[in-house]
């Protein structure tokens, strides 16, 4: 760029002269419009954007203001704070007072804890504004530290034709009396808003909110002088937001930046912020940014992330032969596998049947350590396993993490003792046809205590839409047999996969404590989840959904029926030997009918409740090897 500033035209001939201006003029206009650009057949028929009024007015500007840090400052705050400021990126920062704690005849005192304050303030990106408050100005000793510091306690400065006023509420308490403005400093007011009575906007700032006292010296005539001007005044100290709407003018306290609160939240103006304020033509447009708003490019790491999606907490299912249950012991295993201290709280539900000896417990778990705890359970009376309900354990794990950050994962588990299942090796051959003869009778079926229904809850019972299965082994592969009966099978090769009948399958053959605390998490990666709709008429060859996701060699038939379809179902064991790490002697297994009708309303029908479902509880769906 050309800038004309730089031209020494006097002596230069008047032609030649001419010649560079237009240069000039002509390199700037063209780098005026170049800021933009995009295709040039964009635009001849409609365009992809609203309008190019680009909100890059340069007379506008963001400045940011820092509001009490002290007056029982919490530590490690005004740290972030300066962090945070960074981030904005504002053009400058003001703060309105309470820096240090203060309060104080030790002139050595004074100026350590300026020190320890300024070392912060060195750590920002753009220049800050120092303005008193009741922390800072108190006694002659601080006016004096104040003064050879700072200079002025009471100043004005110009930017992009904006006024700002930058006041001294304390220095009337020096002399024994009330915050406020004395005649001095009025006058000096007076003649700065003398000096510049076209600046588009007057921008106060002060400490202490001068016009909720009564005897505030000056600041009524301030006010008066303010009132036929543009003007907005901000203030602190009383440590919880709030806005005025007074004398042509907007007037606001803002919150803390440290100083002592309790924090909330904005319904009751008590929050920790930087006020970014953006000075636009229609004067100053605030917003109020919470710190925990705002986050730089950490905001979740990698081992962040890992640490909340991590399996912090198992607990062994209790598995039992017997069909009723008196009492058993729990255990739950709880790791912290990082480098930050961790805490854990277990708050159990009510129960009409199990009674927990143990209602609430909490624990600091160490630093990469496990932690073992025992709880008894009890029946009130002995009762059927498959009538009682899951007891509810809800568990909240609280992270120290970097930077005084608190990480809270909150977790909720259903456990209830289980009756064992077992999956039977076959004695006949099953040739995976979808014809269920050789299976004689289905053991399991739809457990309608689980049943959740979809969207539209239109459902009428087992002939509407319901199931049964069983399951087998041989010594080379694991067999699912289904029968479905459903009185309108919707099935069109037309409409989406997810808008017509398909059998969910969900199979985790990980080691038994692993697959049983096993949440819905990484699907088709720690388990296999595959769903299949049924083949129309004589074909039994069913549209299998991801189908190259399935272990390799498993086989997937149907057959329609008069009641519905019926589905066989082969997975080799090799796959069951690998999730298990060994020689498999469990599985966990789900199953969900997802029936669709000629009316478009649909209903889910599981088996056990959904793994990632707050109904789960541990272990259910497990079953276990028997060989007879």
């Amino acid at each position: 760029m050309i800038n004309i500033s730089y031209l020494k035209l006097a002596g230069m001939k008047p032609l030649f002269s001419m010649f560079l201006l237009i240069l000039a003029m002509v390199i700037n206009a063209q780098e005026s419009n170049n800021f933009f650009k995009t295709a040039p057949n964009i635009g001849d028929n409609g365009k992809p954007w609203s309008n190019l009024n680009f909100n890059n007015n340069p007379d506008n500007f963001q400045f940011a203001i820092l509001p009490d840090r002290t007056g029982g400052h919490r530590p490690g705050i005004l740290e972030e704070a300066i962090k945070k400021l960074n981030l904005l990126e504002p053009e400058f920062v003001i703060s309105i007072g309470d820096m240090i704690e203060g309060y104080s005849m030790n002139d050595d005192e004074i100026y350590q804890q300026w020190d320890i304050y300024n070392s912060l303030v060195e750590k920002l990106g753009m220049p800050f504004f120092y303005i008193p408050g009741n922390h800072d100005y108190t006694n002659e000793v601080m006016s004096k530290v104040w003064e050879d510091l700072y200079g002025p306690s009471y100043y004005y400065f110009l930017y992009r034709n904006v006024l700002f006023l930058c006041l001294n509420t304390e220095e009337s308490v020096i002399e024994g009396g009330l915050a406020g403005i004395d005649q001095q400093q009025f006058n000096f007011v007076k003649e700065i808003l003398e000096d510049y009575p076209d600046v588009r906007w007057t921008v106060v700032l002060m400490h202490e909110p001068l016009w909720l006292n009564n005897e505030t010296g000056y600041w009524d005539d301030i006010e008066a002088l303010l009132r036929t001007r543009n003007h907005t005044v901000f203030a602190g100290h009383s440590h919880n937001y709030v806005k005025y709407e007074r004398n042509n003018g907007k007037y606001i306290i803002l919150s803390t930046a440290g100083g002592i609160s309790e924090l909330r939240g904005p319904d009751l103006g008590e929050f920790d912020e930087i006020a970014l304020v953006t000075m636009s033509e229609e004067g100053p447009i605030l917003a109020n940014v919470l710190f925990q708003g705002i986050w730089d490019e950490d905001v979740v790491t990698d081992e962040l992330y890992e640490m909340i999606r991590s399996q912090n907490i198992m607990i062994e299912p209790l598995f039992i032969d017997e069909d009723i249950f008196t009492g058993a012991e729990y255990r739950i295993m709880v790791s912290n596998d990082y480098n930050y201290p961790m805490w854990l709280y277990l708050n159990f539900d009510e129960n009409p049947i199990l009674k927990p000896e143990i209602i609430s417990y909490q624990k600091e778990i160490l630093p990469n350590s496990l932690e073992f705890i025992k709880l008894p359970v009890n029946a009130i009376i002995p009762t059927d396993v498959k009538r009682i309900q899951p007891l509810m354990l809800k568990a909240w794990l609280v992270y120290k993490y970097e930077n005084n950050r608190q990480i809270n994962i909150n977790s909720k588990f259903g456990i209830a003792p289980i009756k064992k299942e077992y999956c039977y090796f076959t004695n006949g051959k099953i040739w995976t046809d979808g014809v269920i003869d050789e299976w004689e009778g289905l053991s399991y079926r739809t457990d309608t205590r689980s049943q959740k229904t979809g969207e539209v809850d239109e459902y009428y019972g087992d002939f509407d839409g319901s199931f049964e299965f069983d399951v087998r082994y041989d010594y080379e592969n694991l067999y699912i047999g289904l029968s479905v009966w459903d009185d309108q099978v919707v099935i069109d090769d037309k409409r989406s996969f997810w808008t017509q009948d398909v059998v969910r399958i969900y199979l985790d053959g990980r080691p038994l404590e692993v697959s049983s605390n096993g949440r819905g998490e990484k699907q088709n990666e720690d388990w296999l989840y595959f769903s299949f709709a049924p083949a129309k008429g004589k074909k039994n060859n069913p549209n299998i959904y991801q189908k190259e996701r399935l272990p390799q060699n498993t086989t997937i038939t149907t057959k329609e029926t008069i009641a519905g379809f019926d589905a066989e179902i082969s997975i080799p064991l090799s796959y069951l030997d690998f999730k298990n790490g060994a020689d498999w002697e469990n599985f966990r297994l789900n199953v969900a009918y997802v029936d669709w009708d000629e009316d478009s309303s649909s209903t889910i029908i599981w088996w056990r409740p959904a793994w990632d479902s707050e109904e789960n509880w541990i272990g259910s769906g497990m079953f276990f090897k028997k060989q007879e």
